[in-house]
Protein backbone atom coordinates (compact mmCIF):
# COMPACT_ATOMS: atom_id res chain seq x y z
CA UNK A 1 0.00 0.00 0.00
CA UNK A 2 0.97 3.38 -1.21
CA UNK A 3 2.63 6.30 1.44
CA UNK A 4 -0.83 8.46 2.02
CA UNK A 5 0.67 11.36 3.28
CA UNK A 6 2.16 14.25 2.36
CA UNK A 7 3.57 17.40 4.04
CA UNK A 8 1.84 19.33 0.67
CA UNK A 9 -0.40 22.34 1.95
CA UNK A 10 -3.38 23.28 0.48
CA UNK A 11 -5.47 26.26 0.22
CA UNK A 12 -8.67 26.71 2.07
CA UNK A 13 -11.60 27.28 0.04
CA UNK A 14 -12.71 31.13 -0.51
CA UNK A 15 -14.19 32.87 2.54
CA UNK A 16 -17.10 34.30 0.61
CA UNK A 17 -19.04 33.33 -1.79
CA UNK A 18 -19.32 29.39 -0.52
CA UNK A 19 -22.06 27.82 1.25
CA UNK A 20 -22.41 24.47 2.94
CA UNK A 21 -25.70 22.36 1.39
CA UNK A 22 -26.99 19.59 3.45
CA UNK A 23 -28.22 16.30 1.15
CA UNK A 24 -30.97 14.25 2.26
CA UNK A 25 -29.60 10.40 2.67
CA UNK A 26 -32.09 9.42 -0.22
CA UNK A 27 -29.54 12.17 -2.22
CA UNK A 28 -26.51 10.75 -0.78
CA UNK A 29 -25.09 8.40 -3.77
CA UNK A 30 -25.80 11.32 -6.26
CA UNK A 31 -24.06 13.45 -4.28
CA UNK A 32 -20.92 11.12 -3.58
CA UNK A 33 -20.91 10.51 -7.18
CA UNK A 34 -21.25 14.09 -8.36
CA UNK A 35 -18.03 14.96 -6.01
CA UNK A 36 -16.90 12.01 -7.54
CA UNK A 37 -16.92 13.21 -11.21
CA UNK A 38 -15.70 16.86 -10.22
CA UNK A 39 -12.78 16.02 -8.99
CA UNK A 40 -12.13 12.27 -10.63
CA UNK A 41 -8.22 11.98 -11.47
CA UNK A 42 -7.49 15.03 -9.41
CA UNK A 43 -5.34 15.10 -6.33
CA UNK A 44 -7.35 15.44 -2.83
CA UNK A 45 -7.03 15.39 0.42
CA UNK A 46 -9.11 13.18 3.41
CA UNK A 47 -9.23 14.47 6.64
CA UNK A 48 -10.50 12.85 9.70
CA UNK A 49 -11.61 14.70 13.06
CA UNK A 50 -14.28 15.72 15.40
CA UNK A 51 -17.34 16.66 14.52
CA UNK A 52 -17.29 19.36 17.05
CA UNK A 53 -14.04 20.62 15.24
CA UNK A 54 -15.06 20.36 12.16
CA UNK A 55 -18.72 22.61 12.76
CA UNK A 56 -16.08 25.16 13.79
CA UNK A 57 -14.36 24.78 10.55
CA UNK A 58 -11.00 24.12 12.89
CA UNK A 59 -9.07 21.31 10.92
CA UNK A 60 -5.38 21.89 12.72
CA UNK A 61 -5.74 18.61 14.42
CA UNK A 62 -7.39 17.11 12.06
CA UNK A 63 -5.95 13.51 10.83
CA UNK A 64 -4.99 13.58 7.40
CA UNK A 65 -5.47 10.43 5.99
CA UNK A 66 -4.19 10.95 3.10
CA UNK A 67 -3.28 13.48 0.80
CA UNK A 68 -2.16 14.33 -2.85
CA UNK A 69 -3.77 11.06 -3.96
CA UNK A 70 -5.61 11.05 -7.22
CA UNK A 71 -9.07 10.48 -6.52
CA UNK A 72 -10.80 7.41 -8.06
CA UNK A 73 -14.48 7.23 -6.51
CA UNK A 74 -16.86 8.23 -3.33
CA UNK A 75 -19.58 5.68 -3.46
CA UNK A 76 -22.83 4.79 -1.26
CA UNK A 77 -22.50 1.15 -0.35
CA UNK A 78 -25.31 -0.65 0.23
CA UNK A 79 -25.92 -1.75 4.07
CA UNK A 80 -28.88 -1.56 6.70
CA UNK A 81 -30.46 1.28 7.46
CA UNK A 82 -27.77 3.71 5.21
CA UNK A 83 -25.26 2.99 3.15
CA UNK A 84 -21.63 3.02 4.33
CA UNK A 85 -19.42 5.78 2.06
CA UNK A 86 -16.18 4.71 0.46
CA UNK A 87 -13.74 7.02 -1.21
CA UNK A 88 -11.40 5.38 -2.98
CA UNK A 89 -8.06 7.01 -4.40
CA UNK A 90 -5.20 5.75 -7.05
CA UNK A 91 -2.15 4.40 -5.51
CA UNK A 92 0.83 3.10 -7.33
CA UNK A 93 -1.60 2.89 -10.40
CA UNK A 94 -4.42 0.96 -8.53
CA UNK A 95 -7.45 2.19 -6.90
CA UNK A 96 -7.74 1.17 -3.20
CA UNK A 97 -10.47 2.30 -0.35
CA UNK A 98 -8.91 4.80 2.08
CA UNK A 99 -11.58 5.83 4.61
CA UNK A 100 -14.65 3.94 4.68
CA UNK A 101 -17.46 5.84 6.89
CA UNK A 102 -19.63 3.48 8.60
CA UNK A 103 -23.08 4.72 9.85
CA UNK A 104 -23.00 8.22 8.52
CA UNK A 105 -25.60 10.51 9.40
CA UNK A 106 -25.08 12.97 7.30
CA UNK A 107 -23.75 14.31 4.36
CA UNK A 108 -23.36 17.28 2.89
CA UNK A 109 -20.83 19.38 -0.17
CA UNK A 110 -19.52 23.20 0.05
CA UNK A 111 -20.10 24.60 -3.09
CA UNK A 112 -19.02 28.50 -4.67
CA UNK A 113 -22.35 30.58 -5.64
CA UNK A 114 -21.58 29.73 -9.16
CA UNK A 115 -22.04 25.79 -7.80
CA UNK A 116 -19.03 24.30 -7.83
CA UNK A 117 -18.02 21.83 -5.45
CA UNK A 118 -15.36 22.37 -3.38
CA UNK A 119 -15.63 19.86 -0.35
CA UNK A 120 -17.74 17.28 0.80
CA UNK A 121 -18.11 16.00 4.50
CA UNK A 122 -19.83 12.91 6.02
CA UNK A 123 -20.57 13.31 9.56
CA UNK A 124 -21.08 9.70 11.08
CA UNK A 125 -22.72 8.38 14.23
CA UNK A 126 -19.75 8.36 16.49
CA UNK A 127 -18.88 12.10 16.44
CA UNK A 128 -16.32 11.53 13.56
CA UNK A 129 -16.56 14.06 10.33
CA UNK A 130 -14.41 13.04 7.12
CA UNK A 131 -13.71 15.85 5.03
CA UNK A 132 -12.75 15.41 1.21
CA UNK A 133 -11.23 18.23 -0.16
CA UNK A 134 -9.14 19.18 -3.51
CA UNK A 135 -5.44 19.61 -2.84
CA UNK A 136 -4.42 22.89 -3.96
CA UNK A 137 -0.82 22.24 -4.54
CA UNK A 138 1.13 25.62 -3.58
CA UNK A 139 4.19 27.10 -5.64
Amino acid sequence: MPNTQSQTPYAPPPAGGVHIETVTPANWPEACADFARAYHGRAVRVLSLPTAAAARADTANADVICADLALDDVAAVAAVPLPNIDIRVYGDGEPFTVQRVERPQSVAVEKTVDGRLLMLRIDDTDGVTTLVRPTERQP
